[in-house]
């Protein structure tokens, strides 16, 4: 890539009135917008001796047929057959859900995902072996915005598929990667080669930072960024108002099987992209009666109304890791994301 990508009322009562408990669980928890420059800068040398994923042209070929169906099934009211076939992994999770919430008459929740896949440039890593992926930045869509959106390939046979599309984050910015004619190293999951932490263990450690805040270990690893704040005040006041009703709130992260991806960065750092399931249990009292939960989350509950409700969503968010061995090589930024709920259910 031959320049980096844009910076962009819950109260007690007495336990015979038995009060209903009103389960938000989270319908807006996430901060996506933004939008950013484009900063130009030279293209490096060619990397890596392994093949690209796919040359330029034709991933820009992949990348058009991607938009058409995905335009063909941008109305989440109706279901496009063909949406399975080039999307997959949380992106397909995502859409999915939000179908289901059209189909019954609400609104999906906004996700931080791309509507517009009007190419920038691409970042095609240097991979013989299959399963591929690269990647193209688009131009700000509707939200203003631009997205790093990901597309996977299981083998020879099997068409590149929308894996995930995050928005870049209020005033961030993608680390510089190689022109997409030079290609990009790959960083496997585990490797930590002049990195503070390995991809996987960046992954790792985001998800209990976001599960357990300031008190994570790994808190200092990671520069403040939108996203972390939107989820922290967000479950903070879930939990304060289930609190104040005598109920609970509960949540846990994990990062998702084959789930993080990563290339080397010109300064030799790595740009990550990782992808979460994020379950969160808003619980009443045990002698209170149900709530009305959002209209969204009800769609996929199939249930207006709950006294406990567990909320599972898929969470895609992409660093920029810094170069340097250990504690020295500085703190991970957070530069984009992508969150929306794929299942509800309740008892």
């Amino acid at each position: 890539m031959n320049h980096p990508a844009p910076r962009a009322g819950h109260r007690p009562g007495p336990r015979r009135a038995r009060r209903p408990v009103a389960l938000a669980v989270l319908a807006g928890a996430t901060v996506l917008a933004g939008c950013a420059q484009l900063p130009a800068a030279p293209a490096p040398a060619g990397t890596g001796r392994e093949p690209l994923a796919l040359p330029p042209a034709q991933a820009s070929r992949v990348v058009a047929q991607a938009t058409a169906v995905l335009q063909a099934g941008a109305d989440p009211a109706t279901a496009d057959p063909a949406l399975a076939a080039r999307v997959s992994g949380p992106e397909l999770d995502l859409r999915t859900a939000a179908h289901t919430i059209a189909a019954a008459g609400a609104s999906p929740a906004p996700t931080g995902g791309a509507d517009d896949l009007e190419a920038i440039t691409s970042i095609l890593p240097r991979q013989a072996a299959f399963p591929r992926w690269f990647a193209t930045v688009t131009a700000p869509g509707s939200d203003q915005a631009p997205s790093l959106v990901v597309l996977r390939s299981a083998g020879a046979r099997s068409p590149f598929a929308v894996w995930a599309t995050p928005t870049l984050l209020p005033g961030a910015s993608l680390p510089t990667l190689a022109a997409p004619a030079d290609g990009v190293a790959v960083v496997a999951p585990e490797e930590d080669t002049n990195l503070p932490a390995s991809p996987a263990a960046v992954a790792a450690h985001y998800a209990d930072v976001l599960t357990e805040g300031a008190d994570s270990e790994h808190a200092g690893e990671f520069a403040a960024d939108a996203y972390r704040s939107g989820v922290e005040a967000a479950t903070a006041a879930e939990a304060a108002s289930l609190r104040a009703a005598g109920g609970t709130f509960t949540q846990e992260r994990s990062v998702l099987p084959d789930g993080v991806l990563a290339v080397r960065a010109r300064d030799g750092g790595a740009l990550v992209v990782a992808a979460f399931s994020w379950s969160a249990t808003s619980a009443g009292p045990a002698d209170g009666r149900p709530g009305q939960l959002d209209p969204a989350l009800a769609a996929l509950a199939g249930t207006e109304e709950a006294l406990r409700a567990t909320v599972t969503r898929r969470e895609v968010v992409v660093f920029s890791v810094p170069p340097g061995a250990g504690a020295g090589g500085g703190q991970v930024q957070v530069v984009a994301a992508e969150s929306g709920p794929v299942q509800v259910t309740t008892g």
